[in-house]
């Protein structure tokens, strides 16, 4: 996939679900997220996906430019995506349009959709943040492939969390 022309949109979720009390450290959620994005694009773009992969802030800007005929691409249908999903599944309008018209701004097939963070606790305090990752193939409306990236274990909230789960998203595609 890393040859490939690929959208990597921006994360939709933060999980409300907190077992760390980390949360409460997080003032504004969109901007947490929006941060988690660039995490993600420079990630990606130190191993050299920048040419051919468009990330979460340029495909926010582009749906805003186009608003009279796209969603925002922070605010798609992806709720029941936050659940079990498995690969080979449908994916259904709303979200499926959404997804079809956001990556035809670029000619792609296929979009990557961080949909959710959660914050877990783990045990001896430590904390983890984890990703859930979906891979949708827009020509098809049909799930590719569901994941999820974990960061390392981490005593506190910090830009190193996002980071590292930033770079572990990244080892999926090209190692290190």
């Amino acid at each position: 996939m890393a040859g490939q022309e690929i959208i990597v949109f921006p994360v939709q979720y933060l999980s409300s679900t907190d077992t760390l009390g980390w949360q409460q450290q997080i003032p504004n959620r969109a901007t947490f997220l929006a941060n988690l994005d660039d995490q993600i694009e420079a990630a990606m773009s130190a191993r050299g996906l920048s040419r051919a992969w468009t990330f979460g802030r340029e495909v926010e800007q582009a749906s805003k430019r186009n608003s009279i005929l796209m969603t925002d691409a922070r605010s798609l249908s992806a709720e029941w995506l936050r659940g079990r999903v498995l690969p080979e599944t449908s994916v259904r309008d709303p979200l499926a349009s959404q997804v079809r018209g956001l990556v035809g701004l670029k000619g792609s097939r296929y979009a990557i959709l961080p949909v959710e963070l959660r914050l877990e606790n783990r045990n001896g305090g430590m904390g983890v943040a984890i990703l859930r990752v979906v891979m949708i193939d827009s020509r098809m409306a049909l799930i590719r492939w569901t994941g999820e990236v974990e960061s390392d274990p981490m005593r506190t909230l910090s830009p190193a969390l996002t980071a590292s789960v930033a770079a572990h998203f990244a080892d999926l595609v090209v190692a290190p």
